[in-house]
């Protein structure tokens, strides 16, 4: 992660240790009973707006199926990290079948993409740096006009191919040729095992007297949420930021209630956190930005933003100047 960075880059981990043991211990069963809980919502929701069968009724369920599908992505993202569950194996399978494969996202593709770009952040060997940097939607600063028309195209769906064409890494459908992107071999199991799945999955949601409106009430809710919220999520965690230290190069967000439900659940707004120490479970990562901000150096240099709209402001800065980087292979991004 330093290699070709100026001396004094890294953050320090000493003296950290003993505590990071301690926040890093998976609850297997805290976390089954949260992602019980989530799907039970996004159940009763289906079967709420199903019955009442009005238009305001579809409207007021998939904004509730949103906000766990937010939850699920997160979930998925601790799963990458084998923080859902400790057994290894549990922890794969169940983060496929329930959270990752309704995502239309297989782990392990996920997995190993991801792992790139923590080893690489902020660098051309950064996948997801890459793809901000081809992607104008993605580079920054804007202007207030720019921002502002970047969310009306987000909201209405018209630049999703976009996050659709850069996802498709991570797709299991995109992988059955196993065209082994980043080195990983998908093996035929889990190619086998993704097909399964979807057949019955898919099958049983066809076969039912209300297809269309379960494929609507998952599907509508998720292109939003992937296309708006997830992008001002992502967007907030290393755009803007100076780089010039390890923890100025990733930004965290303090949130807002609004941001915990509609943006940043379980705690993936403190992002500068789970870089620092990817072995600690969202959930602890508040407890973990406590203590760290108890050393001067960490509080005077991080990147900490109050609130995701306090993001979209330091994205489009007065004069649209952005802070340079001082990292020659991660460049400020600039508009086209």
């Amino acid at each position: 992660m330093v290699e070709g960075r100026a001396p004094g880059y890294r953050y320090s981990r000493r003296g950290t240790l003993p505590l990071i043991r301690e926040l890093s211990v998976v609850p297997n069963l805290r976390n089954a009973l949260f992602l019980a809980l989530q799907w039970a919502v996004i159940v009763a929701a289906c079967a709420i707006a199903i019955r009442i069968d009005r238009w305001p009724a579809y409207l007021l369920c998939g904004l509730v199926i949103g906000t766990r599908i937010q939850c699920l992505a997160m979930i998925m993202h601790d799963a990458c990290h084998g923080l859902l569950f400790s057994n290894r194996r549990v922890n794969d399978l169940i983060g496929d079948l329930f959270v990752a494969y309704p995502l239309l996202i297989s782990v392990d593709l996920y997995r190993v993409a991801h792992m790139v770009h923590h080893r690489h952040t902020n660098t051309a060997q950064d996948y997801d740096y890459r793809v901000q940097r081809r992607d104008p939607d993605q580079q920054f600063p804007k202007s207030g006009g720019a921002m502002i028309a970047l969310l009306f195209r987000s909201l209405f769906g018209l630049n999703y191919y976009r996050i659709a064409r850069a996802a498709r890494v991570w797709s299991p459908l995109a992988n059955l040729h196993n065209p082994k992107r980043f080195g990983f071999d998908f093996r035929l199991g889990l190619r086998v095992r993704y097909l399964i799945w979807a057949v019955l999955v898919y099958g049983l949601i066809l076969w039912s007297p209300w297809r269309w409106q379960i494929l609507g009430l998952i599907f509508i809710p998720q292109l939003i949420w992937a296309n708006v919220f997830n992008r001002i999520r992502a967007m907030a965690e290393h755009n803007g930021v100076i780089d010039t230290l390890e923890i100025n190069g990733t930004r965290t967000v303090i949130p807002t209630l609004f941001d915990r439900v509609m943006i940043g659940p379980l705690n993936v707004s403190y992002h500068l956190e789970h870089h620092l120490f990817p072995s600690v479970p969202g959930h602890n990562l508040r407890r973990l930005h406590a203590h760290l901000m108890a050393d001067p150096a960490y509080a005077a240099n991080a990147h900490i933003t109050s609130g995701y709209w306090g993001v979209i402001q330091e994205l489009m800065p007065p004069g649209g100047r952005q802070p340079p980087r001082s990292n020659p292979t991660a460049a400020s991004f600039s508009n086209r």
